[in-house]
Formats: structure tokens, sequence, C-alpha cells
């Protein structure tokens, strides 16, 4: 059997009224494939840099035999608090995410690597003062996608795939319900697979 780690933000993780991608991905592939993902919310691209370390700890039996990594980061990096600029500005963002791939080709060295471009927010739905806007999630994604381009990462379209969808399959102006993480789950287990 295929070996996967799941790592990811909420959208992954879940969040309240949202079972998140990663439960979903793990119950459709129950028996066809063992799914392993940090008991965290992976957060923002330099708290995933951080935390590699504790989670490769709890895979150390298995941390060789893992064959795919599917990894999404990028709405707490496009996060503006109160007004101010994106918490990671574009630039540190594209330098962590090549941190954060340089670590998990080291600690994983048999894993391919999958990465998820993030998705759509419901900006009308929002705070102003806890603001996402799609406009800098696009130029974050065209900044990742490039990226991992370069170094021949495989790009699971996360944005286009549940953007057609609108607010049918949002759960909050952020996550998404039950039906949305079953779209996103399809997305990722026709990647890993």
């Amino acid at each position: 059997m295929k070996n996967i780690l799941l790592l990811g933000d909420s959208i992954r993780y879940g969040a309240p009224g949202s079972p998140g991608y990663g439960k979903i991905v793990k119950e459709k592939l129950d028996g066809k494939a063992n799914v392993f993902a940090p008991d965290d919310n992976c957060r923002f691209v330099q708290y995933t840099l951080r935390y590699l370390y504790n989670w490769v700890r709890d895979l150390e039996d298995v941390k060789e035999k893992i064959d795919v990594i599917h990894w999404n980061n990028g709405l707490w990096d496009v996060l503006r608090l109160n007004g101010d600029e994106p918490l990671t500005p574009i630039d540190m963002y594209v330098y962590f995410l090549k941190r954060v791939y340089n670590m998990l080709t080291k600690l994983f060295p048999n894993a391919k690597i999958v990465f998820a471009l993030t998705t759509p927010v419901q900006e009308d739905m929002a705070n102003p003062t806890f603001m996402r806007y799609n406009s800098d999630i696009e130029e974050y994604n065209k900044a990742a996608k490039e990226f991992m381009d370069s170094v021949g990462v495989c790009v699971n379209d996360f944005y286009s795939v549940i953007k057609p969808y609108g607010k049918d399959v949002h759960s909050d102006w952020v996550h998404f319900n039950e039906r949305g993480c079953e779209i996103l789950a399809d997305a990722v287990i026709e990647k890993v697979l």
C-alpha cells in the first residue's frame, strides 16, 4: 500500500463546521493507502518549516517509506490583520516554500511532492480587520506555481478546482463544508494515486 503524508492548514485539518479534506482523504483511501498527517493545523509556511521537525519525529518508523507528500500553505500567509500588509510578504513566502521543499526532500528522500495552491475566499463575508483577498491569493499562487514548476513539483490547483462552486461549498468565508471538502479530497486523491 502507498504511504501518503498530508501537510496543510485548516483546509486540510478542519475547523468548526468543516471536516477538512484530510479526514475525507483518509476515509476514502482506507484499505487502499496509509494516510498520515500531523494532528495540527500547519498554518503559515514558516510554521510548517518550524514544526516539520516535530511532525517527522512522530513518523520515524515510516518516513523512509512515505511515497507521496501532499502539501498546502498560503491562507495564513496572505492574511491581513487590521488593514496591514499580508502576514508573509510574497518574496518571503516563496523563500520559505523553497526551505520547506528542501527540508521535505531531505527528510523524505523517496517521496514525490504535490503542492496545492491556496483556495479562494468569500471576501464579502469577511471581517475587515481579519482579511484575505482573492487578488492576493492569485498572486501568491502564481509565485508558488512558478517555484514548484522550476523544481518539478506537481501542482494541485485547488483554486481552480473549488472556485466554480462559490458559496455553496463554504462553511464560512474561508473553510469548506462537507461537499467542498469532498471536492478537494477527490482532487487530492487524483494527484496522490
